[in-house]
């Protein structure tokens, strides 16, 4: 298990040891921000960004935290497996006795407790980033808190997390930012001067700087042309908008795929229970809740 520094040149900052209380520690924290700058000689492009991204206009952009890979691909995954297992356990009825019912009675339950994590749990609001009004809103725990872009604090770390079997190590990379009472708006008040919540993790380095520069580019330069391909499949909306000039026999092919391997993405879209911006966010832009 071998150790290295972030490869970035930011500063050292000891921000973490701030906290009056931390759930897990991480190593090598360097500073991204303030000032925001990018790492030098990583990509800015939005290729790759689908899955760090719920919306995206030229005045704001919002920033999954969690989830996102493993919710996409959790139901069809479950889905595949629990018809796989009962198609063949209906073969295996031919010979075993009510091996197809003694099966299904232990996969339904599993199957439809599946179905209800999705349905009943929805994901965390994204970290918004405003271009027009140069702030950053970040809810955390029923607190929202809106930061000045110039007082955005940003740092980057690590840790080593274990995948088993005793030797299996590895680095996860994260961005979080840092929470300070100064910058509450609404909601519950806060019960510390400093918290923190995590912005976005990897376990690349390259694509932690990667989805970093990408945020500053948006920032400084707006929503480009190749951001609507690059980030088509974003949410419901971007994906029905890439859909328009096709033909209709192309439309029904394509949206039948997406029904069958992103079906929670259209439920995100849909669903009455995901968690909603407060109302003093959506006085400045609307009720824009595409995650």
């Amino acid at each position: 298990m071998k150790d290295s520094p972030l490869s970035c040149d930011f500063p050292e900052t000891d921000l973490e040891g701030l906290l009056e209380t931390r759930v897990f520690h991480t190593r090598g924290a360097r500073l991204a921000s303030p000032p925001a700058r990018p790492v030098a000689g990583v990509s800015d492009s939005s290729e790759d960004m689908e899955l760090a991204v719920a919306y995206i206009c030229e005045r704001f952009i919002d920033i999954r935290t969690a989830f996102s890979l493993f919710r996409r691909g959790m139901l069809v995954v479950v889905n595949l497996f629990m018809v796989a297992i009962l198609l063949l356990m209906w073969l295996m009825d031919y010979f075993y006795s009510e091996a197809l019912m003694a099966t299904a009675a232990f996969l339904v339950p599993v199957w439809a407790v599946c179905l209800l994590f999705e349905i009943f749990f929805p994901l965390t609001l994204p970290v918004r980033i405003d271009r027009d009004g140069k702030c950053v809103y970040v809810v955390r725990r029923g607190t929202c808190y809106q930061i000045p872009w110039q007082e955005l604090e940003v740092v980057f770390s690590y840790n080593w997390q274990y995948f088993g079997s005793g030797v299996m190590w590895d680095k996860q990379y994260y961005a979080h930012i840092y929470l300070r009472d100064k910058h509450y708006l609404c909601g519950r008040r806060p019960k510390k001067r400093l918290e923190r919540k995590k912005f976005f993790s990897c376990y690349k380095e390259e694509d932690l700087y990667r989805r970093w520069n990408f945020i500053l580019r948006f920032f400084d330069r707006g929503r480009l042309p190749e951001d609507s391909d690059n980030l088509a499949v974003a949410n419901y909306d971007s994906y029905l908008y890439e859909m328009q000039g096709k033909s209709l026999k192309a439309k029904i092919f394509d949206h039948l795929v997406f029904i069958f391997l992103m079906p929670t993405v259209i439920w995100w879209k849909f669903s009455p229970f995901k968690y909603r911006w407060p109302k003093e966010v959506e006085a400045i832009f609307g009720k824009v809740n595409y995650h």
